[in-house]
């Protein structure tokens, strides 16, 4: 059953749910947006965006969230390839704020939205967020969608 952010009340039991992101990570993202072409080469466009993160924790109950952003106004991606330090993906604290009618989930609890530095983890903000709690889908099994046979 999915259950819908609507206001901070509504983040705020996502967060006691999920212990503020407590030592998880994010396993997969998935994207997906409404423009594509017909079978007649037209453009179609809807400009909205989709964005499905699943994320895994280290806490037996309620171990794997699944969120789904709808209508995404921002969204940033930073990965470190270069760093050594294995741990750099885990997650200690989220936050999960609502603000302007627009929810918006960081990695870290010190991200703000006003803050020079705010790029330098990964964030998303969505008019739109509903999650839910997977059963049995710990592991390294994919989820969300399958990866290219290469």
């Amino acid at each position: 059953m999915w259950i819908s952010i609507k206001n901070q009340g509504d983040a705020d039991f996502l967060m006691q749910t999920f212990r503020g992101f407590h030592d998880s990570c994010i396993k997969e993202l998935a994207i997906q947006n409404r423009e594509f072409v017909d079978e007649h080469l037209a453009m179609h466009f809807d400009n909205k965006t989709f964005v499905k993160v699943l994320f895994q924790s280290q806490f037996k109950e309620n171990s794997v969230l699944e969120m789904l952003f709808e209508d995404v106004v921002d969204f940033n991606w930073v990965q470190d390839e270069k760093s050594s330090d294995v741990t750099a993906s885990l997650i200690f604290e989220a936050v999960c704020l609502w603000e302007n009618d627009t929810l918006y989930w960081a990695e870290n609890m010190e991200w703000q939205i006003d803050s020079s530095n705010k790029n330098d983890y990964r964030w998303i903000a969505a008019k739109l967020c509903h999650w839910r709690i997977l059963e049995a889908a710990l592991g390294s099994d994919t989820i969300l969608f399958q990866p290219a046979d290469l």
